[in-house]
């Protein structure tokens, strides 16, 4: 037999507005299906790389480390201007897999200014990216990419700078190494440089990359 659940209406005493707990207890299952519908919908691939994501990374040759001070973007539109603090880069040349700053826009001018512990010697780059719309629309090329044992189809979403020794700042856009594209070569400018104050990293530098810096130099040019 069927329970019943009368609703009582103030004053009038009950009006035949009347619904059975099992009726009731389908629409919950109802509502509740709904729901979680949805939120799967939301949640997407449970693994992967993220087709909509975008990001910008500061990477160095290994064993050339750097410690980038200061990173400042400005949007093409000149409306946007963020800060990342990057820091301390110990690899990995012409890899998305450095230090990473929030994308909030194609940047269109970028300060960094950085100190090479391999040099001892701070520099400052003042980078104008030319033809900085046309890089924003060629990161949406798609380019096959191997991850988690699959191949994913993805947008060259991440914009790279690499610092090298001597100066050379070189710009990629990429998903990858294997999906490298140079966009972009420019050169920093010496200036003063305090290489005391970096006295205690530098010396757990020098114990980590001596015997390679003693054994290959530090390279200027071939970046």
């Amino acid at each position: 037999m069927a329970v019943e659940l009368s609703i009582r209406i103030k004053g009038n005493g009950v009006r035949g507005n009347t619904m059975s707990v099992k009726t009731l207890a389908i629409s919950f299952c109802v509502l509740v299906l709904l729901g979680c519908s949805d939120q799967s919908k939301s949640e997407g691939p449970a693994y992967g790389p993220d087709p909509t994501y975008r990001s910008i990374s500061v990477v160095v040759p290994q064993h050339y480390d750097a410690w980038v001070e200061t990173f400042i973007l400005e949007s093409v539109s000149g409306e946007i201007g963020w800060r990342a603090p990057i820091g301390i880069i110990t690899c990995c040349w012409k890899h998305p897999s450095g230090k990473n700053a929030e994308w909030q826009a194609m940047p269109g001018l970028v300060l960094i200014k950085w100190f090479s512990f391999a040099e001892q010697q701070s520099y400052r780059a003042l980078i104008q990216l030319e033809n900085a719309r046309e890089i924003e629309e060629k990161m949406k090329e798609i380019a096959p990419i191997e991850r988690y044992g699959k191949t994913f189809d993805m947008p060259l979403n991440d914009l790279t700078f690499g610092l090298a020794p001597g100066g050379t700042v070189v710009v990629w856009i990429m998903n990858g190494a294997e999906n490298a594209i140079e966009v972009g070569r420019y050169e920093a400018s010496e200036i003063e440089t305090h290489p005391e104050h970096y006295r205690e990293i530098t010396e757990r530098y020098n114990r980590d990359s001596r015997d390679y810096i003693e054994k290959h130099g530090i390279p200027i040019d071939g970046w």
